[in-house]
């Protein structure tokens, strides 16, 4: 039951995931990533990791794409399709080849028995409480404090740059009419 829950949601991830990819409206791309990152949240709870599960939630779904989606409403016309280039078939069929061709390295890499995953993969955690996972993250000798306030800066200025990109010149304005 669970290994065919398992490919199901493998499945739907890989599709959402090429979806995200190949749709020609940014919008739509979007929500297909929303999608995949929830299909990605039920594989951890599959695997029992549901603290993982409700981080990937909240920090994907919850932030990083509704950021991207204020970004793409935000920027002049990119979320339609008239404004978005054509992608020639050649590029398209190429893209397809590259991606295979990933895909099978990453099936021989799985496959042969040289794979340090392999051998680490037997091994378990310690059980680690989420107040444990919390002092870690917010302890400033040894946590992650500062990478999370450096992304925040990080984030804070994307926004500032959509704002900056989507507003539009009065002076380039009465010179197209």
């Amino acid at each position: 039951m669970t290994d065919t829950l398992f490919y199901l949601l493998a499945t739907g991830m890989l599709i959402l995931s090429v979806l995200t990819v190949m749709l020609p409206n940014l919008l739509h791309g979007a929500i297909a990533l929303i999608g995949s990152f929830f299909l990605t949240a039920s594989l951890y709870i599959l695997l029992q990791l549901e603290f993982v599960a409700l981080a990937q939630i909240a920090l994907y779904v919850g932030g990083i794409v509704v950021f991207m989606l204020m970004i793409i409403l935000l920027t002049n016309d990119l979320g339609v399709d008239d404004s978005l280039s054509r992608v020639s078939a050649g590029r398209q069929v190429s893209k397809v080849l590259i991606a295979f061709g990933l895909l099978g390295a990453l099936f021989i890499f799985f496959k042969s028995n040289a794979s340090p995953l392999l051998n680490t993969a037997t091994q378990k955690a310690a059980p680690v409480s989420i107040d444990a996972i919390g002092i870690r993250l917010l302890s400033t000798s040894n946590g992650f404090i500062v990478p999370f306030e450096v992304v925040s800066l990080l984030l804070l200025a994307a926004l500032i740059g959509a704002v900056v990109l989507s507003r539009r010149d009065p002076k380039n304005e009465e010179k197209k009419q």
